[in-house]
């Protein structure tokens, strides 16, 4: 009994107690005290050795692979891609067959056109003026004009020009082409050169003409041309191939 109640003294009696009476009892052990506050966590240790590979896993509820499904809907056409190199060129075919035999030909539908015209006129030619050869001798669908002395062209094609005029001194004369009743263009220009006599000259040409235009003679400063009874000038024209 004595030995409880020196023990409720040792707790209750605060510093003096403990420091006298309970250090008398000091051989007998006193009453476990309350659990302490929790320490705070430790530093994270090392780490430790990788483990050994584990068995691989299983499928669980696995099922029988189902059917393949319908094919989805066509995609929306994409851009165009550029484009690509020529390919080289491929053989040459084989010759077909010959054609059909075509309609026989009609030489009166030919085209033509030809004209021959002499001069009358005793006087001579102005200068820089066509040169009229007024008496008609052949004018083939009536392209040539004694009135002016010009061809005006009606069917297209190449033609030859030419003339045959006699002079009675120096003469040049100018061959030119041109559209209506425009000054032309000089094509080519032959001249001879004779004192007091008579003489033949004579030129000519090939030229490509196209519809509405005209070809004509025209005299330089030296137009000594004369039309005589038996010693005529002419000047002549003819198509030698009509265009395509």
């Amino acid at each position: 009994m004595q030995i409880v109640w020196a023990m409720l003294i040792c707790l209750a009696g605060g510093q003096l107690a403990s420091g006298t009476l309970c250090k008398t009892y000091g051989t007998i052990p006193g009453i476990p005290g309350s659990p302490g506050q929790p320490g705070s966590n430790g530093r994270d240790g090392q780490n430790g050795q990788k483990g050994a590979r584990g068995p691989p896993g299983q499928v669980e509820h696995e099922g029988d692979m189902g059917e393949t499904g319908d094919p989805g809907e066509p995609g929306h056409p994409g851009k165009v891609g550029p484009r690509g190199p020529p390919g080289s060129k491929g053989l040459p075919g084989p010759m077909g067959p010959p054609g059909p035999k075509g309609d026989s030909g009609d030489y009166k539908a030919t085209l033509k056109s030809a004209f021959s015209a002499a001069r009358t006129i005793g006087s001579y030619p102005r200068r820089d003026h066509p040169v009229r050869f007024d008496r008609i001798i052949t004018n083939e669908k009536g392209q040539y004009e004694n009135r002016y002395g010009r061809f005006n062209c009606r069917v297209p094609g190449i033609y030859y020009f030419t003339y045959h005029v006699t002079s009675r001194s120096n003469l040049c004369l100018r061959m030119k082409k041109g559209r209506g009743g425009s000054r032309g263009e000089k094509v080519v220009t032959f001249c001879d050169y004779v004192h007091s006599s008579y003489q033949v000259t004579t030129g000519g040409v090939v030229l490509k003409m196209a519809v509405n235009e005209s070809v004509w003679l025209e005299p330089t400063e030296k137009n000594s041309l004369v039309g005589l009874e038996g010693s005529d000038s002419i000047f002549s024209g003819f198509l030698i191939f009509p265009e395509a």
